[in-house]
């Protein structure tokens, strides 16, 4: 357009048009000789648009427009043009458009248009076509005869063709364009088939007006462009094809593609096509562009589709395994396209005289979530509530499918918790299709319809075939069932045998199986497999596999029984052990299954088939009788036990009671003697035989003692009721004091008895419980002291040490017992352990009897010829004592050179404070010294023992040492002995002094522990006015019993027998 030329300014308001789509519109204007100015460029303005279109004879105002030159445009002689709104057109006022001239010549200089895709996008706001009166594209009669563009047919889409700006595309103005493009566009528009030309390098797109309808929305903005601008999502895949076509100058073969095809109405269309890119060469040979034409073939491809969907429904289903319903879902699930909904129910009506009641039940279902199909579930064709049920009603009123519009208010909620399928839309029509059998509904089938397919004849026979298959296939199911029916009632009484013997099997307690004549399992119930550890998926029709189950031992055993079954035709039970393994309860060895297996021989015709077996799970009771063999074996043995330990024990009790009653008549028959030979006075001999068998006497006591606390002492081992009491000591002041105790009796038979330090030795102070390291090394030295006496050499070394490993290396030459128990290991760094040795050169061990010396109520050497033995505990004692704290004994002896028994225990290294060294060193100190400086006052005494003669010993050995003793036979003359003290409250004169009470355990009239309460009692009530000290004394001297004594009130305990010694010990104890 020139300065000279004539322009109508049209101005027109687009409110909605966003800056972006500007380049779209002017695109589509600008081909259509129309161009824009902004003529409000304000950024709060709307925006605005100014149309001039050129026409002749019109003086016109300049505007500015990007790549156009000035324009002018006035007011005057102008017609007005409206776009409107609703209808997206553009309405022109009365008014004709003369020819617009020819472009200038310098147009061909104007800067060529080459716009991104992006500034053409799809949604382009002026989406039809321009209403553009006949007379502006009218042809001229003075247009030049060559023009070639006369000979295309008038149509609106070949006037845009020739109206396009090609001028500003590498294709030059139309007029210009070389004889083959002119040709090839002749061709393309008389094609009626989809064709469109892509010319030159660029692939300049030129398309006929059926191509247009493909296009969609990149019409018109294609037409001129390059493909690359024009599709940019398909170009990747177009360049490499094009340049294929280009250099191999051959067609490419596009058989089946798919488009989407948008209608003039809007509805997105799913299409198919076939079609053809062709090479166009000039008459040299050289290319020139592609030709691509195709023709629709959606119809054939859906008819396809749709016959597939229809076989699939239509297949016969295994009944056996299969629900129709779920079958007909299954069939429809690939099909996401024309199925994007599915929900199949079964009816389950209800008949009556005067009504009929349908419920129905949610079989299956294509896009339906878990939560939207419990709603859906259940359906109550009387339920108006229900958005389906009134469809439900009517399509079953009329017999045949109805079509739903989803648009519905009804159905809005429904439609939007539809997880819809194949397309992202959702389904426009649903369909509802009753199914019916017999006359009577069976179920509905409800189906989502393709949302980019009109609704047709080719749907309306797709639907109308789906539920023609349905229901036959529904029939057939109907049929199948009333055949299986009538099949299960004629084989009912047939199997009724088979299923109770089954049924018994099953729940039997028993394994029942049955085997070929060749020896193929081929029936076996679940307690079969149970009790071999088998499973039924490696059992039936397997070997019988003897050698998988049974015992190798007796796998010859059930197989002769197996042989013999067969061939004597008799039944046969033997027991027999499994390879199974089970651990009996309270016991953690494992014992093999026991089982008991009966078989018959199958019979039939007269002809052995196999046998027929049960395995009866016998371990329990064969556990039961070897429990009950064991435990009556045990307790002979036990017996036997018992009875050579009350032997031994009353052999050892009754060697020394015989020489203490030999040395009393002694002593008794010396007496007498001196009485009846009126002897002045007693002579030196005398006294020196009395002294002597004192001596004796003292020593059998002694012995009888330590029987009984060995027997004390093992009893609470067996209990697990002994403990330890760890206190802070000095391990070699408890060594010393060990070796002080043996030193007098050391001298008396010649032997040389020293304690050693070894140079292992490294701690001061321990943490340890010394009475029973202490109770230990006496078992030992006494041991040793024993076997010594008599030898010509008689030497006895204690020796302590001290080591961090196990065993201690000083102790390597040692045998450890137990052999089987754990090494102990130190896991603490002021952990250590302590060793000790006694070593003698006393008459040693032979092998045999050093392997039964640790073991209870044994001896070494049963002989007491010489010396008295013991209870055969005393070594057993001390290797429990041993392990219980954390270490071991071992021994290591020669016959006739001696012994060294050795232990080491676990102890912690520590410092005592100086009030603990104090009380230790106190302790320590001698019993005559704690017996001297207590004899510095007399004591006053009150012993309650209702044995007389007790009494009477006791007492005299009391009041020998210089104390006041008083005498109660029971608990109740005691309280009346108090009531005489100076401690009664309200007595008349000053009363009598009492230091502390030795009350018996075991009294007639008051015993000694409710007297002991009923004292505290009268303490608390202030009838006695100081606290008394009680020392509870008694045989029974188990943990718990002195537990009573000092809950009742005791200030100490001791247990008999005791000696004088002892009770000054314990009243030294007791700071009095």
């Amino acid at each position: 357009m020139n300065n000279s030329s004539a322009a109508l300014l049209v101005a027109s308001a687009l409110p909605d048009l966003k800056a972006q789509e500007l380049p779209a519109v002017d695109r589509v204007l600008d081909l259509l000789g129309i161009h824009i100015a902004n003529l409000d460029s304000s950024p709060t303005a709307k925006t605005r648009l100014c149309i001039s279109i050129a026409h002749d004879d019109a003086p016109v105002q300049a505007a500015k427009h990007d790549n156009q030159a000035e324009n002018n445009a006035t007011g005057e002689g102008a017609t007005d043009a409206e776009f409107d709104l609703d209808a997206r057109r553009w309405k022109l006022k009365p008014a004709t458009f003369e020819k617009q001239k020819d472009r200038d010549d310098n147009s061909d200089k104007d800067t060529p248009r080459a716009p991104s895709p992006q500034s053409r996008p799809p949604s382009a706001s002026i989406s039809a076509p321009l209403v553009v009166p006949d007379a502006l594209n009218s042809k001229s009669k003075e247009q030049d005869a060559t023009d070639w563009t006369v000979h295309i047919p008038d149509s609106e889409h070949n006037r845009f063709l020739i109206n396009t700006r090609w001028d500003k595309t590498e294709l030059g103005p139309i007029k210009s364009w070389p004889l083959v493009l002119q040709l090839m566009v002749l061709k393309m528009l008389g094609d009626p088939r989809p064709a469109n030309l892509y010319w030159g390098n660029s692939r300049i797109a030129i398309y006929n007006e059926a191509f247009a309808i493909i296009a969609h929305s990149r019409h018109p903005a294609m037409m001129g462009s390059t493909a690359e601008e024009a599709m940019p999502a398909t170009w990747p895949f177009l360049k490499i094809m094009t340049q294929e076509v280009q250099d191999t100058k051959k067609a490419f073969h596009m058989p089946e593609f798919e488009m989407e095809v948008h209608k003039e109405s809007g509805f997105l269309e799913e299409a198919w096509y076939d079609g053809v890119f062709s090479p166009i060469l000039d008459c040299d040979g050289s290319f020139q562009g592609l030709y691509n034409s195709g023709y629709e073939i959606t119809n054939s491809v859906l008819l396809h589709r749709y016959g597939r969907l229809t076989h699939q429904i239509a297949a016969v289903p295994d009944f056996h395994n299969t629900n129709v319903w779920t079958h007909i879902v299954e069939g429809c699930r690939s099909f996401e396209r024309d199925v994007p909904m599915l929900l199949a129910y079964s009816a389950d009506l209800v008949l009556s005289q005067r009504s009929e009641h349908c419920t129905l039940r949610l079989e299956g279902s294509l896009g339906i979530n878990d939560q939207h199909e419990k709603t859906l579930r259940n359906v109550d064709l009387d339920d108006s509530a229900h958005p389906l049920a009134p469809a439900f009603r009517s399509s079953k009123a009329l017999g045949h499918p109805i079509v739903l519009d989803t648009s519905n208010h009804a159905l809005t909620q429904f439609r939007q918790q539809v997880e819809w399928r194949g397309w992202p839309e959702p389904s426009f029509q649903l369909v509802v299709m009753p199914i019916f059998t017999n006359g009577l509904i069976t179920g509905f089938i409800v189906m989502g319809l393709n949302p980019r397919r009109p609704y047709d004849d080719d749907l309306k026979r797709l639907v109308n075939d789906i539920w023609r298959t349905a229901t036959s296939v529904v029939s057939s199911s109907v049929n199948f069932d009333q055949a299986q029916e009538r099949e299960k009632t004629l084989i009912k009484r047939l199997t009724q045998r088979e299923q109770f013997i089954r049924k018994v099997a099953e729940i039997t307690n028993v394994g029942i199986y049955s085997s070929s004549a060749s020896d193929i399992l081929t029936y076996a119930n679940p307690k079969y497999h149970e009790i071999v550890d088998g499973t039924s998926e490696t059992g039936n029709g397997h070997a019988f596999g003897l050698e998988t189950f049974v015992l190798e031992e007796d796998q010859e055993k059930i197989t002769n029984a197996i042989e013999k079954c067969k061939s004597e035709r008799t039944n046969i039970s033997i027991s027999v052990r499994l390879k199974r393994k089970w651990t009996p309860p309270g016991s953690t060895t494992e014992q093999h299954y026991w089982v008991l297996n009966s078989i018959v021989p199958d019979i039939e015709d007269d002809k052995v088939q196999g046998v027929i077996g049960s395995l009866a799970d016998i371990r329990h009771t064969m556990w039961a009788l070897q429990l009950q063999k064991d435990s009556a074996d045990a307790a002979l043995e036990s017996k036997k036990h018992l009875e050579r330990f009350i032997d031994m024990t009353s052999h050892e009790m009754r060697n020394p009671l015989g020489a203490t009653m030999q040395c009393a008549d002694d002593i008794l028959r010396l007496l007498g003697d001196n009485e009846t030979s009126h002897t002045a006075s007693p002579s030196r001999e005398m006294f020196d035989s009395i002294r002597e068998n004192a001596k004796t006497i003292a020593f059998c006591s002694a012995h009888q003692k330590t029987i009984a606390d060995d027997i004390l002492v093992v009893s609470k081992l067996s209990s697990s009721l002994l403990s330890l009491a760890s206190a802070v000591c000095q391990p070699e002041m408890v060594a010393k004091q060990v070796v002080r105790m043996f030193q007098a009796e050391a001298a008396n038979a010649d032997i040389d008895l020293n304690l050693e330090i070894h140079k292992s030795y490294a701690m001061n102070w321990a943490l340890c419980d010394a009475s029973r390291i202490r109770q230990v090394l006496i078992n030992l030295v006494s041991n040793s002291m024993k076997f010594t006496k008599g030898r010509n050499k008689r030497c006895i070394k204690v020796i302590i040490g001290s080591s961090n490993v196990t065993p201690p290396s000083h102790m390597s030459h040692l045998q450890w017992h137990p052999k089987e128990s754990p090494v102990p290991v130190l896991k603490d760094d002021s952990n250590i352990f302590l060793t000790f040795q006694v070593e003698d050169t006393g008459k040693g061990l032979t092998p045999e009897e050093m392997s039964r010396l640790f073991n209870r109520f044994t001896q070494a050497n049963a002989s007491t010829s010489t010396t008295y033995g013991g209870s055969g505990l005393g070594l057993y004692i001390s290797m429990q004592l041993a392990e219980l704290q954390g270490g071991r004994i071992g021994l290591a002896s020669k016959p006739d050179e001696g012994s060294t028994f050795g232990f080491y225990i676990k102890v912690k290294k520590t410092s005592a404070t100086e009030e603990e060294e104090r009380s230790i060193r106190r302790i320590s100190d001698t019993v005559e010294r704690q017996i001297l400086e207590k004899g510095l006052r007399q004591l006053e005494i009150l012993l309650v023992e209702d044995n007389k003669i007790n009494a009477k010993v006791l007492s005299k050995q009391l009041r020998a040492k210089g104390h006041q003793v008083f005498v109660a036979n029971h608990g109740g003359e005691a309280l009346d002995y108090l009531k005489s003290t100076r401690y009664w409250k309200g007595g008349e004169r000053p009363g009598k002094r009492l230091d502390v009470i030795l009350m018996d355990w075991e009294m007639p009239v008051l015993n000694g522990i409710d007297c002991t309460k009923q004292i505290r009692q009268f303490e608390e009530q202030g009838l006695i006015t100081e606290h008394l000290p009680i020392i509870v004394t008694s045989a029974n001297a188990r943990p718990e019993q002195i537990e009573v004594a000092v809950a009742a009130g005791a200030d100490g305990f001791l247990s008999k027998p005791f000696t004088v010694t002892q009770v000054f010990e314990k009243i030294q104890q007791m700071d009095l």
